[in-house]
Formats: structure tokens, sequence, C-alpha cells
């Protein structure tokens, strides 16, 4: 499938005449940039339109989506469903992150963490047996699982599908066919996402090419989940053993591949990340790897004007701005909000421990003081020895 992958990018390239970043930085200078996009962007297109005809054409019931982080598997699910509904199917989208075991039933990592990327950590039978009544017709109370309290919810989406209706589910594991071994290999499509540019590059810089993905995740969760491009880079090495544990083992059964890599992305995502990248001091010890991408970078001009790329775009997943993405009821932002759930309600909860154990400890002064206040210096010594029943442990 990489080699699919690759071929594919460079007929785009060979089309385009961009094979080296000094044709693409002559493309900004010339003043070619905005037609490089459109036809970038038409290219992709095409091939969404041409995987839409084929699901069409073999009548597959389930379309599996995956793909490595940031390869853009949610603005492909949803332009993937709207040239399907073109086509006059309906699909229904749908995630696996619904169909979490109960946090009891969660495995372990190597830390003793849990393990939310495992196969074993998805609730298997559930899914299947909603799936196979959505295909027959049925009402089905599909779950919603509140990370929080760590268990599923039910009674919020009580949905059903017609015969000619079709499902579209995107997830980590949504090619390995132990997800789905109750869902016939003929119902199936399977599509493998991922970014594989063709571009060539100065061989000095010493960074995996792969690693532009790590650009685009940096950017995005800076953007919208808070974190530095240090947390990125020191996080990047877990999230590649999980991809080759859980996603590259597969791509070999997926029906199509599609590259999902823009030629003209990294002069877009520049601006944003140098900054991030620049802000790691010397003496961090993710201070090598951001040297080698600002390096990466270097041979890159900046497109300052993000308003070339369409709002239906891919790479408007990590810059902000998606025609795709809801509204935040919290923040009142436009984002992916399926993405951020998890993380901002993580760090209400910790906000609310952190106030909860303030507020003991508040508690627990004002209580020695008033020991002090009214001499009572047994009180202060088994307040300070932790012995006192209201001490906060």
């Amino acid at each position: 499938m990489t080699v699919d992958l690759k071929l594919n990018h460079n007929i785009r390239n060979n089309f385009l005449g961009i094979k080296t970043t000094e044709d693409l930085n002559r493309a900004i200078e010339n003043g070619d940039f905005r037609e490089l996009v459109q036809i970038s962007e038409a290219y992709q297109d095409k091939r969404i339109v041409e995987i839409a005809q084929r699901i069409y054409d073999q009548k597959n019931r389930v379309v599996l989506i995956a793909g490595p982080s940031s390869s853009g598997k949610t603005t492909t699910a949803k332009k993937l469903c709207t040239q399907l509904k073109v086509l006059g199917l309906d699909p229904l989208y749908m995630g696996t992150d619904d169909y979490f075991v109960e946090r009891e039933d969660t495995p372990l990592d190597e830390n003793g963490k849990y393990n939310f990327e495992d196969l074993d950590a998805v609730d298997v039978d559930l899914f299947n047996r909603n799936i196979i009544s959505l295909l027959k017709g049925e009402e089905v109370d599909l779950p919603t699982f509140n990370f929080m309290t760590g268990h599923k919810e039910y009674g919020k989406r009580i949905t059903s599908i017609k015969r000619s209706q079709i499902i579209v589910i995107e997830g980590i594991h949504a090619l390995n066919d132990a997800l789905t071994p109750q869902i016939r290999q003929h119902q199936k499509f399977k599509i493998f996402v991922c970014p594989v540019t063709a571009l060539r590059v100065s061989k000095e810089s010493g960074l995996d090419p792969i690693d532009h993905r790590m650009l685009r995740r940096m950017v995005r969760d800076n953007q919208f989940r808070g974190h530095s491009a240090k947390d990125t880079i020191d996080n990047w090495p877990s999230v590649r053993r999980g991809e080759d544990k859980n996603i590259f083992p597969f791509r070999d059964q997926a029906n199509e591949a599609f590259n999902t890599s823009h030629i003209y992305e990294i002069p877009i995502l520049k601006k944003y990340a140098e900054p991030l990248l620049k802000s790691i001091k010397e003496d961090e010890p993710e201070y090598e790897m951001a040297s080698k991408m600002l390096k990466f970078l270097s041979d890159f001009d900046v497109y300052e004007d993000d308003s070339v790329v369409p709002n239906d775009s891919i790479i408007r997943e990590f810059i902000g701005g998606s025609a795709y993405a809801e509204e935040d009821p919290e923040t009142g932002r436009k984002t992916f909000v399926g993405g951020n759930w998890f993380f901002r309600n993580v760090q209400n909860y910790l906000k609310e421990k952190h106030e909860e154990i303030a507020d003991k400890r508040d508690e627990f002064h004002r209580e020695l003081a008033r020991a002090v206040e009214e001499d009572h210096v047994d009180d202060v010594e088994l307040a300070l020895k932790g012995e006192n029943e209201k001490t906060v442990k």
C-alpha cells in the first residue's frame, strides 16, 4: 500500500511540476502558489470521488477507515460521506471511541496506566452486535462513553438505518478484522489513510519523512489542546509505537490507500510550527529533534495567507477553520469537538480535584490557626504529625 501511495503522489507531482523544495519556493515567488493549492485539492477530491464510486459499485455496507496520527482521517471520512450522499447513499458516520470496555476492565500498559489503544480496550462483542443490528434495519441504542466515570451511557443515541444505507467507521483498529469478526468480508470496504510526500528535501536535515506528521500534530495540539512543541516531541515515540503495533501491520488488508499529503502544506504549516520549535531551549532533551525539524523547515519559504486553503481541506484540521468542525459548547470555538472532548474534560476533572484539595488544605490551616489561638498545644502537635482526624492526607 505504501508503494501505491508514493506512486499516486509521484503522478500528482509530475503533473504539477513540483519535485523539489526549490520548485515549491519558486511557485511562491512567481505567484503560482494559489493555483498549486487549488490543483492539489482538486486532485485529492478526485481520488475521494473515485473511492466513493468503487464503494457504490461493489455495494459494500460497512466502510472502515484507519491511519496513523495526524493523517486527516476525520476530514477524509467526512468528505467521503459527502460523496457517498451524492451517489444517493445516506451513510451513518460512527467512531469506535464510544465502545471502550468499562473502566474496571480496561487493560493496563507496562507502567500500570490505562491502555486505551489496544484492541482489548474495545468492547468488540457489543460493537459487532450493534453493527449487525443496524445493517438489519433494527433500532439500536448506541452507547456514549463517559470518560470521567469510565462507563458507557445509554438512551442518548437511539438509531436505525435503512437497508440501503451504509455505515462509515473511523478508528485505530478499523483495518484489523479482529474488530469486526462478525461482519462478512464482502460487506466491508477498508481504507488506509496516510500522508506520504514524494517531495525531495535536503538529506542534511536528518528528519524522517514520516515525521512531517509530527509537524501537523504539533500545530494542531497547540491550536486546540494547549500543548507545547515539547509535549508533542516528548510523546511522539509513544505515538509511533502504538501505530507500529495497531495500524501499520494491517495496512495491506485495505482495499484502498488514500494519500492525504498536500504538496503545498509545509509552507502553510511553517509559520505555526517554527515559533513553537524555537521556544525549546538548548538544555532541554527535546532540543535535538527541534533542531532537526527547524533545519527541515529552513528549506521552505513561508506562505502567510491561509485564506488560500479551502475550508474543507484536510489541512484545516490542523490550522483551524474547517467546515467540518463543530462549535464547542463550552468554549464557543469551532473545532473538532470529539477530538477535544476527552482532553477538556480531563482538564476540568483535574481542576476540580485541585480546588477540592486546596479547600481541604485551607480548612486544615484554619484549624491549625484556631488551635494556636486557643493555646491548644496538643491539637497543634497532633495536626503537625498528621494524626488529627480532620487533617488532609
